[in-house]
C-alpha cells in the first residue's frame, strides 16, 4: 500500500511539472531544439579532456594517442580535424598545443589565449585513411587542463570512422 501511495505522489508531481512546461509553447521549442543539438553533437564529434603535467614541473610533458581514420559508410576519410582549448585559470605565457602527424607531414593548433573560454583555430591534415599521431604539449612549466575536439572527415567535411588509443598522458 505504501508504494502506491508514493506512486500516486510521484504521478500527481510529474503531472504539475509536465503542466507547467507544457504551458509554454517557446520553452517547449527550446528544450527540442537543445535535445536536438546534443543528440547531434555526440554523433559528429569526438572529444576528450585531460590533465597534462598534473605534478606542474614538466615544461616538456606531452600526452600521445593514434587516431584511425576510417570509412564506416559515411565515405572515405580525407583528413584528421583537431581543435584545443585550455580551461585551467589563466597563466600568462602558459599555452596549449595539438599536433598532427602522418606520413611524414605535420601541422599544428594552439590556444592563444590562456584559459580563456575558446578554442583554437582548427589543425587539418590532409592525410586520408589510416592512422595520424596526435600530441598535445605545453609552453612552459605548469598543470594545464585541456579539452580536445577530433574528428575524421571525407574531402567533403562529413564525419567518418574515428578511433583513438591514448600511449602516453605525462
Amino acid at each position: 500500500m505504501a508504494i502506491d501511495r508514493y506512486n500516486v505522489i510521484i504521478f500527481s508531481y510529474t503531472q504539475k511539472y509536465e503542466a507547467i512546461l507544457m504551458k509554454s509553447a517557446f520553452l517547449k521549442k527550446i528544450i527540442m531544439a537543445a535535445s536536438i543539438m546534443v543528440a547531434a553533437g555526440d554523433a559528429f564529434a569526438h572529444s576528450a579532456g585531460a590533465t597534462i603535467d598534473a605534478a606542474g614541473n614538466n615544461a616538456s610533458a606531452t600526452d600521445l594517442a593514434s587516431v584511425i581514420c576510417y570509412d564506416d559508410g559515411n565515405g572515405a576519410p580525407h583528413h584528421l580535424y583537431t581543435q584545443i582549448q585550455d580551461t585551467s585559470s589563466p597563466v600568462s605565457g602558459l599555452l596549449v598545443s595539438t599536433q598532427i602527424y602522418k606520413d611524414n607531414q605535420m601541422t599544428n593548433t594552439t590556444d592563444t589565449v590562456s584559459g580563456d573560454a575558446n578554442y583554437s583555430i582548427p589543425a587539418i591534415l590532409n592525410g586520408g585513411q589510416g592512422e595520424y599521431i596526435l600530441s598535445v604539449s605545453k609552453t612552459a612549466v605548469g598543470a594545464r587542463n585541456f579539452n580536445i575536439t577530433y574528428h575524421c572527415q571525407t574531402a567533403a567535411d562529413v564525419h567518418t570512422g574515428t578511433d583513438i588509443t591514448v600511449f602516453q598522458v605525462q
